[in-house]
C-alpha cells in the first residue's frame, strides 16, 4: 500500500494544522480554571494586595497548550505590577518570570488587539462602559509548554491594589511520558535610559563590534533553541531604531547573526509607522508623546517569532541589541521577554 503523507496546511493566519491532526491522539485533555466548584457563575479568584496566588499545580507528564486570563482591578498599571512565573517539575526557580503585559506583548500598560501565531489580545476598552476600569482585555497564549513531573503556574501582585477578579483556563494534555526534553522559559530583561552621549556617537561611520552597552536579552547555556522575542522602547530621541541585533551561538568571538536596524528585524522596513499584526512579527503598541518632535519617537512594543526558523544552539547563546547605531540613543529604557526552550 502506498504511504500517505501528512503535510503541514497553513491557514490564513499564519496558525498550522500539526501533523496527524486527523489521527488519534496520544493524551487525554483536561483543564485547570477560576470555575466555582459549586456550579455557580462565581468563577473569579482575588489575588490580595502584594500577595501570590497559585492557579494551577499540574502533577505529572503532559504539555500546556493554551493559557486565558482576564483581570478586573482599580490598579491602572496591572499589566506591569502583575507577573506570569511558571515552575517546571518541581523546580523551585521559575522557568517564565515576566510581567503580565510583556508576556502578552504589551509593553505600556495599555491594552491593544493583539492577533499573532503565538499570543492573542481581545481588547475593546471603549465599549467597557460598565468597568471602573476599562482597560481591560481577554489575553490568550498558545505556546506548547511540556513538562516531566509537572507544572505550577503562580500569578503574583505587587501593587497596593487587590486583583479583584481574575479569571483564568489552562488547557493542557496528559502523556504517559514527557512529550519533549525541552522546557518552555520566558526571560524579562530592561535596561532604564542614560543620558544621551550626543549624535556624534551615532555617526554613520562609528562601529560597535563587541555590542558594549548594548541591551542584554539573553544569556543562555545549555541546549535549545530561541522562540521570539517581545520589545518595548521607550524612545526618548531620533535614531533609536537604526540599532541591531547581535546573537553570539556558541563561543564565536563575533555574532555569526548580525542584523541592520532594529525595525529590520522585526519585519518592517524605514522606521514603525504604525501598529499592525502579522502571525511571527509586528508593531503591537504605538504611541506618540507630547513634545517629542520626532516623528518615530514615543512608546512602541515590537514582536518577533521565530517558528518557522527557530535560532538552535547546543552550548550557550547571548542575544543583545543596541539602543540606537553605536548605542547613541542610550537616553531611551528598553524593556524585553525572550521567548526560548532548553533541555532538561
Amino acid at each position: 500500500m502506498a504511504r500517505i503523507r501528512i503535510l503541514l496546511l497553513v491557514l490564513p493566519l499564519g496558525l498550522v494544522w500539526p501533523q496527524g491532526i486527523d489521527q488519534p491522539q496520544p493524551y487525554s485533555t483536561a483543564r485547570v480554571s477560576s470555575a466555582a466548584k459549586d456550579g455557580s457563575n462565581a468563577d473569579a479568584v482575588v489575588v490580595a494586595p502584594r500577595s501570590s496566588r497559585t492557579v494551577a499545580d499540574i502533577a505529572g507528564a503532559g504539555r500546556i497548550v493554551h493559557l486565558w486570563f482576564t483581570i478586573a482591578t482599580e490598579e491602572p498599571d496591572y499589566l506591569s505590577t502583575t507577573r506570569l512565573k511558571i515552575f517546571w517539575d518541581g523546580s523551585s526557580q521559575p522557568a517564565v518570570d515576566a510581567p503580565f503585559g510583556e508576556f502578552h506583548l504589551l509593553g505600556h500598560r495599555q491594552v491593544r488587539q493583539v492577533n499573532t501565531a503565538f499570543v492573542s489580545v481581545e481588547a475593546r476598552p471603549q465599549l467597557n462602559h460598565n468597568l471602573s476600569n476599562q482597560n481591560v482585555a481577554g489575553f490568550n497564549s498558545y505556546f506548547p509548554m511540556p513538562c516531566a513531573r509537572g507544572a505550577r503556574l503562580v500569578i503574583d501582585n505587587s501593587s497596593d491594589r487587590p486583583l479583584r477578579s481574575l479569571y483564568y483556563q489552562i488547557d493542557y494534555q496528559k502523556w504517559p511520558a514527557a512529550p519533549s526534553p525541552l522546557r518552555f522559559h520566558a526571560t524579562h530583561r530592561r535596561t532604564p535610559p542614560e543620558p544621551f552621549p550626543g549624535p556624534e556617537a551615532g555617526r554613520r561611520e562609528a562601529t560597535n563590534p563587541t555590542g558594549r552597552d548594548n541591551h542584554l536579552i539573553l544569556d543562555l547555556r545549555g541546549r535549545g533553541h530561541f522562540l521570539g522575542l517581545s520589545l518595548s522602547v521607550d524612545g526618548a530621541g531620533a535614531g533609536w531604531w537604526e540599532g541591531d541585533e547581535m546573537i553570539w551561538i556558541g563561543e564565536e568571538p563575533n555574532p555569526s547573526i548580525a542584523g541592520t536596524g532594529t525595525e529590520d528585524y522585526f519585519g518592517g522596513a524605514w522606521g514603525f509607522r504604525q501598529e499592525y499584526n502579522m502571525p511571527f512579527h509586528g508593531v503591537s503598541f504605538l504611541e506618540k508623546v507630547p513634545g517629542r518632535k520626532d516623528r518615530q519617537v514615543g512608546l512602541y512594543t515590537v514582536y518577533r517569532f521565530h517558528q518557522p526558523d527557530p535560532v538552535a544552539f547546543t552550548r550557550s547563546l547571548r542575544l543583545s541589541i543596541e539602543r540606537g547605531h553605536n548605542n547613541h540613543r542610550r537616553d531611551s529604557a528598553y524593556s524585553s521577554v525572550a521567548y526560548y526552550y532548553l533541555a532538561r
